[in-house]
């Protein structure tokens, strides 16, 4: 896990998780210049534990093929969980026909879903719909 840290305490904690390193700096680097906290983990280390442990205000996850599965598996663990069934999530992927084809389970577990490549303009809409609006709220802004 990579952390960049930041020593306001009203900083949001953001878990990202992407499959390309490259594009899991750029999004730190995004959520570091509006403040937030990046906690960064790689695929294989991420687990509704370590995400209740975490105590993020919001989950980034990328969905790549083969995968849609485990990540379903691990958004239902999430919703079941009292402590973290509000946690707004974005998920988003390179797959736009998987994508579709997830869209009414991912809606169903109150999901954002961003297909990328993404506009910078959509992905920081996103993040403060996710952020400013409150998990209480997730539920009815899940698109």
């Amino acid at each position: 896990m990579i952390m960049h840290k930041k020593k306001d305490a009203d900083v949001k904690r953001v878990i990202v998780v992407d499959s390309d390193s490259a594009t899991t700096e750029l999004i730190a680097e995004i959520l570091t210049s509006i403040s937030c906290e990046p906690l960064c983990y790689a695929r294989w280390l991420l687990s509704a534990a370590s995400i209740e442990q975490a105590q993020a205000q919001l989950l980034i996850l990328e969905l790549i093929p083969g995968d849609s599965g485990a990540v379903l598996d691990l958004l239902g663990e999430l919703r079941r969980n009292p402590r973290t069934r509000t946690l707004p999530v974005i998920v988003n992927s390179t797959d736009n026909q998987m994508l579709d084809q997830l869209a009414e389970s991912l809606r169903e577990l109150s999901c954002m879903m961003l297909a990328k490549p993404f506009e910078l303009d959509d992905f920081f809409s996103s993040i403060h719909m996710c952020l400013d609006t409150g998990s209480s709220q997730m539920q009815r802004l899940a698109c």
